[in-house]
């Protein structure tokens, strides 16, 4: 056997093994559908129940973020498990703190919206000459007097299905501890997106404070919190 040919054979034996070791865990994920499901079931056998649920996870994201023209990224089974990991403990992290701030600022201030109605308006900034009227109550039951306050105002339909939304609502007035205060608000309609309202059916109209900002200057801002999360949501996987 010449030289030529044993070099030609280790070479080959060489590329065998490197392909055994490097399993299809190692290898990045097809973006192709049918390639990928095929690439994904070779690799499953290698992966705990928990894995198996936290990739699951990973591609709803990941076909989410494709179906909006996004690229999908060139990604190792390993590392789509490490950075799912990663995102769902940052989700978990900022509900939490969500959580805490918006309890707190609960505390503060007890919050109604009542008396909706759909009225006419002279000079509405949409498609229809109609708005929805409706009155805020705000009670400030903490023993410190708020100077700032910002609220997200939440409407839905009976059934709880979204219609609209104040992201941030800035209510002015100084709220001494036990005081009261009222605000009519109006939110301009879309017959293109408000139908159901312009109908003049039953809604679900909450409200919960974002930004409390105390005489003192110190504040409470579950905003920022709600912020994180709704990045998180959009956060482009990499």
């Amino acid at each position: 056997m010449t030289c030529c040919r044993l070099k030609r054979i280790a070479g080959a034996l060489l590329l065998i093994a490197l392909a055994v070791s490097c399993g299809p865990k190692d290898r990045p994920i097809p973006a192709e559908p049918k390639a990928r499901s095929e690439f994904l079931s070779t690799a499953a056998s290698k992966l705990t129940p928990d894995e198996r649920s936290l990739r699951d996870r990973f591609f709803v994201r990941l076909d989410a973020q494709t179906a909006a023209g996004t690229a999908p990224p060139q990604i190792t089974v390993p590392r789509a498990l490490e950075v799912q990991r990663s995102h769902e403990t940052q989700v978990t992290e900022a509900q939490r703190n969500f959580g805490k701030l918006l309890q707190a600022a609960n505390a503060t201030l007890a919050i109604d919206v009542r008396d909706a109605t759909v009225v006419k308006v002279a000079k509405a900034p949409s498609p229809t000459d109609s708005a929805l009227r409706f009155v805020i109550n705000i009670n400030n039951r903490g023993n410190r007097t708020v100077e700032q306050l910002a609220l997200r105002v939440e409407i839905r339909e009976a059934s709880g299905k979204y219609q609209a939304a104040i992201p941030d609502l800035q209510v002015s007035g100084v709220l001494r501890p036990g005081q009261a205060g009222r605000s009519v608000q109006t939110l301009p309609l879309d017959a293109r997106r408000h139908q159901y309202i312009l109908d003049h059916n039953p809604l679900q109209i909450s409200a919960y404070p974002t930004r409390i900002v105390y005489a003192d200057g110190e504040s409470l801002e579950p905003g920022k919190e709600l912020q994180t999360m709704e990045s998180l949501h959009w956060a482009k996987i990499e």
